[in-house]
């Protein structure tokens, strides 16, 4: 036998070895007879056992079991059953994968912060793509607000990790998120649905599906969620972190012939709800206006937002003088006195807004030339938010941030999919497009500058995809595939402008030598200009400073108060990324395989900038290169089901979020390796019980830094990844009689320690915790009504989901936490 040799591969297998030798001593070497057939894809069939869960993580229906990839897979039915209302709770039923419902300084109740297996993105802005690929009926989600979909009326969330460049529109460097609605069928059907809790919850759902014709049906669904924020507001006594959403859609189903299905579908999606709850954690007030800070070996000059508040705006005369700290307990003043104590309350006092509107169209015609298929996914996206967000979190307006945000996407997808060679050779061969243009006005107040922050993108991408399994023999089978992609990504920064500078006054009185202001003549004499015309005497107590009385405005800095040049910048990248897999199977019920695959993300541009720059300060593209070794198994008369994967990720040019001026800016922060396993399982020891578990490990870390990462080191923690993952649930049919069915559920989900940002904010540190989930459910015997009653987050465990941290020049640390205990009672109705 030949020796491995190749040492990432050889650490893989010896590391993981003793699980691997354990199951394939479990596993049966003969094969149980049974009835595997499915005529629902997606879903679960067996009266007694485990039934099989078809996927289509590889562009064709298959048992999950026979895919050689790490999946979770969940059906409609598991996730009526678990209480997921939206996207971001799967992640707690899916080993490595973290989902946070909330994004870093953003304020949004519809956005996701999204990592598996240790990749992802922490920024919600524009400007840079999510680490992790959201797919609506294969149509690639592209931004990360309006990425937290509810699970109103869907057949199956398939959770897929690692790169999956080879097989899907747009790169998924860590992984991707399928989501698959319910696609009208042949029979009526009705279903509605009302639930009531804690915080006045008050949701309806309503379902229809009407066969219009013998080749022809509709299928409706409309939700309305509602409920009372838990933050309350001391200032005004409002409250955030509410719900006030609206969601619908139609769909159609036309197949004319035996050969063509179409389908054509219209969605929407109306929110009007509070901003995302925020806590003050702490604050960190200056007494001068220019903080000098050493960092990475270069001294820097940070402007103090307290210090502005307190001594050029609302607490100029009363919050101390010049060099000092203002007094504590002054109400005009910026202190610690604002931080509440209590994480569900807040001195917030800016306005309380998260709207958001998207609507969606979605064409997809499907053609079977016998063996062949061609499939053509045409779909449009149109997205606004408006997004206000306090992160002062106190009732002085010094801290402020509003996202005008205002998208929309166009896509084209073409797939071939088929079978050679007496289906031998199995195959998906693709070509998709993507085109988005929009634009974040981002309004924003720093205490001592009102300024514009964002821009317009206009972002191109092409690729073209191939994958192809050939079954070597009955049992062995090789999979490789290569993808090609072709990205332009364009960002006009040209209303990035300063409209108010604070520092004025100190200007008129004489203290310093700019009437406009010094961060507006900061931008006469750096933005556009070939070389910043900036004081060169190291003996002057203005070096560093703009030249006295500033400089004339260059050709792209009109007006002189522009952050960055009033000019379109580009990136570009062309990148191929490669994928290779071998899958044997062992028996009918155990499969073997490995595999090798590369992912990338496209570089882009930071759009938070003050104060000025000469040049739009962009990143560059990052890369994963994983390997994988896995075994999905089914023993004990399919009692019992078990799948296992183990890894080790290359991650280079890790794109991170670090501080550098006043806000988060995208950097390339060097290189890391990522090592883990997953294993999951789900048992029915008896028909009336069902088990579910799964454990994820990861060893993520850096090997090497680039310096304009700083102040991430060697010995940083990735931000939002966790050692350790677990979960476990039961549903048990504990009465089945002549009155009908009662049925107890209850599930537990844990996270090890994790940091919510890039440099590790001690206050941004949540350390391992538990949350546990119960409800019970009684359909009568008829069948048409159900009522549930559960309780999600049982013994009401508060844990960090995101957050922002700034002590230099917001001097400002927020923490967004979970929600509460809540309590709640539904009641369905089927026809």
């Amino acid at each position: 036998m030949k020796k491995i040799n190749h040492p990432k591969i050889k650490n893989l297998l010896l590391s993981n070895a003793p699980p691997m030798l354990a199951l394939l001593l479990l596993a049966p070497t003969h094969v149980y007879a049974q009835d595997r057939s499915d005529s629902n894809p997606q879903s679960e069939t067996a009266v007694s056992g485990l039934g099989d869960i078809i996927v289509t993580a590889r562009k064709r229906s298959e048992n999950l079991q026979e895919t050689p990839i790490a999946i979770t897979a969940m059906t409609g039915e598991m996730l009526e059953e678990k209480q997921i209302v939206n996207v971001a709770e799967v992640a707690k039923f899916a080993p490595n994968v973290n989902i946070s419902p909330v994004a870093n300084i953003s304020g949004s109740s519809a956005s996701i912060t999204a990592f598996i297996r240790g990749v992802g993105q922490t920024d919600f802005n524009i400007t840079v793509d999510p680490g992790v690929g959201v797919y609506v009926d294969g149509v690639y989600v592209a931004r990360s607000v309006g990425a937290l979909l509810d699970m109103a009326d869907v057949s199956s969330v398939q959770v897929l990790r690692g790169p999956q460049g080879t097989l899907f529109g747009k790169n998924t460097i860590g992984g991707a998120i399928v989501v698959n609605s319910v696609e009208p069928q042949k029979d009526f059907d009705l279903k509605l649905e009302a639930a009531t809790g804690r915080f006045n919850r008050a949701d309806f759902k309503g379902i229809i599906n009407v066969p219009l014709n013998d080749n022809l049906a509709m299928r409706a669904v409309a939700s309305y969620e509602t409920r009372d924020g838990y933050q309350k507001r001391l200032f005004d006594g409002g409250r955030q972190g509410n719900k006030d959403s609206f969601g619908g859609r139609v769909a159609f189903k036309w197949e004319p012939t035996d050969k063509l299905t179409v389908n054509l579908s219209g969605d929407i999606n109306i929110r009007r709800e509070e901003m995302a709850a925020s806590t003050l954690v702490n604050l960190f007030e200056s007494p001068n206006l220019l903080q000098i800070v050493n960092r990475n070996g270069r001294t820097l000059a940070f402007p103090s937002s307290t210090y502005a508040w307190n001594k050029l705006q609302g607490g100029a005369g009363v919050c101390g003088a010049d060099g000092q700290l203002a007094p504590v307990n002054n109400p005009l003043c910026a202190t610690t006195q604002w931080v509440t104590g209590n994480i569900d309350s807040t001195w917030s006092g800016t306005k309380n807004q998260s709207d958001f509107d998207l609507w969606g169209t979605n064409l997809t015609l499907d053609y079977d030339f016998g063996g062949i298929n061609l499939k053509s996914i045409s779909a449009y996206r149109d997205q606004k938010a408006t997004i206000q967000f306090d992160f002062d979190g106190t009732p002085h307006p010094y801290l402020q941030l509003t996202n005008n945000i205002d998208l929309w996407q166009a896509s084209q997808e073409l797939q071939l999919t088929g079978s050679l060679l007496n289906d031998r050779l199995k195959f998906v061969l693709g070509g998709y497009y993507l085109k988005e243009k929009g634009q974040d006005k981002n309004d924003l107040r720093f205490g001592f500058a009102d300024f514009f922050s964002g821009g317009k993108i206009d972002n191109d991408s092409y690729a073209a995809y191939l994958q192809a399994t050939f079954k070597v023999t009955d049992r062995f089978s090789i999979t490789p595939g290569i993808r090609y992609t072709d990205e332009t990504k364009r960002f006009d920064p040209s209303f990035q402008t300063i409209n108010r500078d604070y520092t004025a006054p100190l200007g008129q009185a004489g203290i310093l030598p700019y009437p406009d202001g010094v961060f507006i003549a900061f931008s006469q004499c750096v933005t556009g200009q070939p070389t910043p015309l900036l004081v060169t005497d190291p003996a002057s107590p203005l070096f560093g400073f703009p030249l006295p009385g500033g400089c004339a405005p260059a050709a792209t800095n009109p007006g002189g108060n522009h952050t960055m040049p009033a000019v379109q910048v580009a990136v570009k990248a062309k990148e191929w990324t490669p994928a290779i897999s071998m899958d044997y199977k062992i028996s009918d019920d155990v499969l073997a395989y490995a595999s090798y695959s590369k992912g990338f993300k496209n570089g882009g541009f930071t759009q938070r900038i003050f104060p000025a720059e000469q040049v739009a300060p962009s990143f560059t593209p990052e890369f994963v290169e994983s390997y994988e070794i896995g075994l999905k198994t089914e023993i004990f008369d399919r009692r019992l089901r078990v799948n296992i994967a183990a890894f080790l990720s290359d991650y280079s040019d890790i794109q991170v979020v670090v501080n550098e001026g006043i806000a988060p800016r995208a950097r390339n922060a060097g290189t890391g390796r990522i090592k883990g396993f997953e294993i999951e399982g789900e048992a029915a020891p008896a028909d009336w019980l069902r088990l579910t578990f799964g454990v994820g490990y990861l060893d993520a870390y850096f090997r090497e830094i680039d310096p304009a990462a700083f102040p991430i080191g060697l010995n940083s923690k990735f931000a939002f990844v966790p050692e350790w993952t677990g979960s476990a649930s039961f549903n048990a049919d504990v009465y089945r009689g002549d009155r009908g069915k009662l049925t107890l559920r209850g599930d537990w989900s844990y996270q090890s320690t994790t940091y919510k940002d890039a440099v590790n904010s001690s206050e941004l540190k949540q350390p391992g915790y538990s949350v546990f989930g119960a409800s019970a459910s009684f359909t009568e015997s008829s069948e048409h009504f159900t009522v549930t009653a559960g309780v999600t987050n049982l013994t009401d465990k508060r844990y960090i989901q995101g957050g922002y941290v700034d002590r230099d020049v917001a001097g400002t640390a927020l923490a967004t936490y979970s929600r509460p205990r809540e309590w709640f009672l539904k009641l369905a109705y089927k026809y």
